[in-house]
């Protein structure tokens, strides 16, 4: 049995489904798991994980960017957002591939609060009744394995569901035009959806004050833009639109529609190395512009073959490379793999 020991460095939800994926495994008996207390060891979005001796780091920002002085100390750096080159250039890099919010039962994180009482807010989350009476969106509640996966829905419901980002919340120059692009391009889609397709579109805007002074049009309340009520319209699903998250990553919605086998439409994702074949044309179709999504989206809602053939390739790449512990079993054959080679 393979011995794992997580040393918890952070409670950054970027690494819900690596835990979730851990704790799964445990509980069928094909790794041997502890946990050691090791905060702000690392940068917030780095944790480091002994799997048989070796030292994995797992690198979950947004960005592509490389910690080389972490590099250097491990044994692999299982990369998030990795490109293509520096995968083909760097031997101890590991594609860790999509990610999204997942929860699965943990005792050490429901009562981690007990050896340091700040993180009492993060412990509330891996509590059912705690986080349902203080109604918490993202929990083992509303986030649980078995809440956030289903087979492929036979209707033709599309969804684009988004928040935007307030670009003066930043002072460098790129980061505020990169918001502003992401925000007109998600009001656009939205509001072009809605015209084209309305009762066969669920989508919105996140309400907050910087949305109610761009599209007062679009938005969600607090209710309709809560997780269940997400994950209610995610089920009923079969076409699923996302654009690019911040820094030019990969959304977490990519991985939620593949785990509900969503036919996908997404702008371009070329440049980052994925685990497995997924593939542009099999698992998801590309968009380069607005006017070009709305063609993918004609396309999928008329052609139900091809929905179905996409949608079906998703739900066999989820079992196959995105389960949580499907994801940790593929990426610890990786390591296996290029240490033997």
């Amino acid at each position: 049995m393979d011995r794992v020991t997580v040393f918890f460095n952070s409670t950054l939800l970027h690494f819900s489904q690596l835990i979730s994926g851990l704790q799964y495994l445990k509980g069928k008996k094909e790794v041997d798991l502890s946990y050691q207390l090791n905060l702000n060891q690392y940068p917030v979005h780095i944790f480091r994980i002994d799997y048989n001796g070796l030292n994995l780091f797992f690198d979950m920002s947004d960005n592509s960017e490389i910690d080389w002085k972490i590099y250097e100390e491990s044994d692999f750096y299982i990369k998030r957002m990795l490109n293509k080159t520096d995968f083909e250039q760097y031997e101890k890099l590991v594609p860790y591939g999509l990610n999204y919010q997942v929860y699965y039962n943990n005792n050490f994180l429901k009562y981690l609060f007990l050896k340091d009482r700040k993180l009492l807010k993060y412990s509330l989350r891996f509590s059912k009744s705690m986080s349902l009476i203080l109604n918490i969106k993202d929990c083992v509640k509303n986030n649980c394995l078995s809440k956030m996966e289903s087979k492929p829905s036979m209707g033709r419901q599309i969804l684009f569901r988004a928040r935007l980002w307030n670009p003066d919340n930043n002072e460098t120059d790129w980061k505020k035009k990169e918001r502003i692009i992401l925000n007109e391009e998600r009001i656009s889609i939205n509001r072009l959806l809605k015209r084209d397709y309305n009762r066969h579109f669920k989508g919105g805007i996140q309400k907050d004050s910087f949305s109610e002074s761009q599209c007062p049009d679009l938005l969600l309340s607090k209710k309709e833009y809560h997780k269940s009520t997400y994950l209610k319209e995610l089920k009923a699903s079969s076409i699923g639109i996302v654009n690019q998250g911040l820094e030019n990553s990969i959304s977490w919605k990519m991985g939620e529609y593949v785990a509900h086998g969503l036919a996908i439409i997404t702008s371009s994702i070329d440049e980052f190395e994925l685990p497995g074949d997924f593939e542009e044309g099999e698992n998801y179709l590309k968009y380069e512009s607005v006017e070009e999504c709305l063609e993918m989206t004609e396309l999928l809602f008329k052609d139900d073959k091809l929905r179905a053939r996409i949608q079906k390739n998703n739900e066999n790449y989820y079992l196959n490379y995105l389960h949580p512990g499907a994801k940790i079993i593929q990426i610890f054959n990786c390591v296996n793999e290029k240490r033997s080679s």
